[in-house]
């Protein structure tokens, strides 16, 4: 007796052109290409995976291994006419990196220590102390001030947008 193929009804099936994807892209109902949920949830993954701050790595080590993927990550991505769902996750990425060097401060020293060679001063600081959680400190306006879009790109932390002025 023959075996018959099995399908797998992840891969196939039949439905709407904007509720399928392929190769990680789909068409939105004004059938432009985009990046699929599924794809942009596997990104958002990578991005969770690579900031965890339990991992040691040197600021440099963290900063080239962004960089290589989100490279990469873009260059496969930047086929999608539609670009605005990945320029949306720009700033929950942002938070992340903030997050992460949060944590590697570790205590309320270091923090301040870290804080103060960002140029901040005065009330600032205070921030140093905060019982807060590290994502919700990350959002705060110290920490983006510190850690801000310009500074981040200055270091070496490029996100998409950044690559696609480059490419045009």
């Amino acid at each position: 007796m023959l075996d018959r193929l099995q399908l797998n009804p992840d891969k196939s099936g039949v439905g709407r052109v904007w509720e399928r994807k392929f190769l990680g892209f789909r068409l939105n109902r004004a059938l432009r290409i985009e990046a699929a949920a599924p794809s942009l949830n596997r990104f958002k993954q990578r991005v969770r995976q690579m900031w965890d701050a339990r991992h040691s790595r040197t600021s440099n080590q963290l900063r080239d291994g962004w960089q290589r993927y989100v490279r990469g990550w873009w260059g496969y991505f930047s086929l999608a006419e539609e670009r605005q769902p990945i320029w949306r996750l720009e700033g929950w990425v942002r938070r992340h990196l903030r997050k992460c060097f949060w944590l590697r401060w570790h205590s309320r020293r270091g923090r301040e220590r870290a804080l103060r060679r960002l140029g901040l001063s005065g009330r600032h600081l205070l921030t140093a102390a905060s019982s807060r959680g590290a994502w919700r400190v990350a959002a705060s306006p110290t920490l983006q001030t510190a850690l801000s879009k310009r500074a981040l790109h200055k270091w070496g932390f490029l996100m998409p947008s950044d690559l696609a002025t480059h490419t045009g």
